[in-house]
């Protein structure tokens, strides 16, 4: 009789065990909870893909600040939401191009909606790691304009602004359109200003063939640093023939190493300096200036 009674308690212990299980499961499925940490985690995390992903604590794009700032279509959108690390970045690299360049205006055009996911504009722009970039511009005589309100304008290879062939029974709505030039001096400088940020690592920047090429000319004969001009060529990219990027950069982040714990997926290529990091979880940060200047000044060491 003892044993049944024992038998009957350990069936109950055993119920409720799963039942609890079940209840945590479930509850763990309504936080949406993808790993340890996710929820105590108290900075902006990305995750999933840039093409189907989503932001936990969203970090929102201020409209203006030190040379930049969001024109009115864009404002309008919403679509202004990031992780720290994209707008951080966006705010250093736009300060950088304004230093020494009175009236310098980056404009800022769509990162991601406040919790990410799709949106009727983009198909990637999903986890908060991604951004549009109007290029800068500048008019015949060779002065700053401020960034369109309206919309971006396209550049052909020789820095022209041209109606695409899909605008062609509309023209454009932007008033400013036929006056504008690229500005391949500080359109570089932004380049060049999102390549030697320490503190992230782009994985793309994507760019139309034609104005990519136009960009590493005119960095070659201004003689930038190597260094940069490579990893430019390596990252500048035109996706596709439909969407080829002549009036805007799209530029796009790699995860951090904290949010790939928690969730953050990379696709595409991981650069050849970005392989030790992943493979060996090494330093957070690339230190392009530091390698280099090993790799081109070995003299230096064997003189002091």
């Amino acid at each position: 009789m003892g044993s049944r009674a024992g038998r009957a308690r350990m069936r109950a212990g055993a119920v409720t065990i799963m039942y609890a299980a079940l209840a945590c499961g479930f509850a763990l499925a309504l936080l949406g909870c993808a790993t340890p940490g996710y929820w105590t985690d108290y900075t902006t995390v990305s995750v999933g893909r840039a093409a189907g992903g989503r932001i936990h604590r969203p970090v929102e794009m201020p409209t203006r600040g030190t040379g930049y700032k969001v024109p009115a279509t864009w404002r309008e959108r919403g679509n202004q939401w990031g992780t720290t690390e994209l707008v951080a970045t966006i705010e250093r690299a736009a300060a950088t191009v304004q230093q020494g360049r009175r009236r310098v205006t980056l404009g800022v055009a769509d990162l991601s909606p406040k919790r990410g996911g799709k949106t009727i504009w983009h198909a990637s722009h999903q986890s908060g790691r991604d951004v549009d970039l109007i290029f800068y511009a500048v008019n015949e005589q060779g002065r700053q304009l401020p960034p369109p309100e309206v919309e971006m304008v396209h550049f052909d290879a020789d820095g022209a602004p041209f109606v695409p062939r899909h605008m062609r029974t509309t023209g454009y709505e932007e008033p400013t359109w036929s006056q504008r030039r690229f500005d391949d001096a500080n359109n570089w400088a932004l380049v060049e200003a999102l390549l030697s940020d320490r503190s992230i690592r782009v994985q793309w920047i994507f760019v139309s063939s034609k104005l990519q090429h136009r960009l590493l000319r005119w960095a070659e004969q201004h003689d930038r640093p190597r260094w940069v001009i490579e990893y430019g060529r390596e990252v500048m990219k035109q996706p596709s023939a439909r969407a080829p990027h002549d009036d805007h950069f799209h530029v796009r982040l790699y995860c951090s190493r904290a949010d790939r714990e928690l969730g953050c997926v990379d696709t595409g290529p991981i650069w050849q300096h970005e392989k030790k990091t992943y493979k060996y979880v090494g330093p957070e940060r690339y230190e392009p200036t530091v390698t280099k200047a090993l790799l081109s000044r070995p003299m230096f060491f064997l003189h002091g």
